[in-house]
């Protein structure tokens, strides 16, 4: 039987805020965090993502691309126990978690983490710029509606 360490103190806020970005987007890859967090580096961000896989809050998927070479990204996504964190630290209620049974085709991860980049590109120009802010973002099955001001 898995035993599942426990986050320890000095780093709990740290990994709760990135538990609230991953139930926010659903699907994360290890370069998106880095670009939303503007972290250090990619193997930081990739450290913090796999202390939470390693110890029960997230999901992780493979994604493979075959092109000239194949080639693999992971993407993680929010687990069961990753939702009861946000629930008693955040009081957040219906949240998206992927239980260890589902699977994802790879065309869908593909296009949520395109879907993705855009939305992370728009809020680090909000960020960057005083004059431009994302509002509102909407997605549906078959849309994205977003509200630019």
């Amino acid at each position: 039987m898995k035993t599942i360490k426990t986050i320890p103190r000095t780093n709990q806020p740290a990994y709760d805020k990135v538990i609230k970005l991953i139930s926010r987007y659903r699907y994360l890859t290890i370069s998106q965090l880095q670009a939303i967090l503007a972290v250090r580096g990619y193997f930081h961000a990739r450290k913090i993502l796999f202390e939470l896989w390693t110890n029960g809050y997230l999901e992780r998927l493979v994604l493979t691309r075959a092109a000239k070479r194949i080639s693999y990204s992971y993407v993680f996504a929010l687990s069961r126990k990753g939702a009861r964190q946000l629930r008693l630290c955040f009081g957040l209620e219906n949240i998206f978690y992927l239980k260890p049974s589902d699977k994802r085709s790879t065309i869908f991860l593909e296009h949520t983490i395109l879907i993705n980049n855009f939305r992370i590109c728009l809020e680090c120009l909000d960020q960057k710029k005083g004059d431009f802010e994302l509002t509102s973002w909407k997605q549906s099955k078959h849309q994205v509606k977003l509200r630019i001001n």
